[in-house]
């Protein structure tokens, strides 16, 4: 019992990154979302992409916390 909950105490953070990395390049490919830093380093196009990062990767943290509690 204690063997599957270790396992998926560690499979919750690296899989909450690949999944919000899959969702964000999907919503970048949706969108056209693009931005580089010959605007500057600090832009709103980082802060939109930052944004959508903390967003997608708490909602995705929050679900398979959900999903693997018991």
């Amino acid at each position: 019992m204690r063997d599957s909950q270790k396992k998926t105490n560690f499979f919750i953070p690296f899989g909450t990154i690949i999944i919000t990395y899959i969702i964000v390049k999907i919503l970048y490919k949706l969108t056209g979302f693009h931005y580089d830093f010959t605007e500057g380093i600090v832009n709103i196009r980082l802060l939109i992409d930052l944004a959508l990062w903390g967003f997608v990767y708490f909602s995705v943290d929050f679900l398979l916390k959900k999903l693997f509690s018991k």
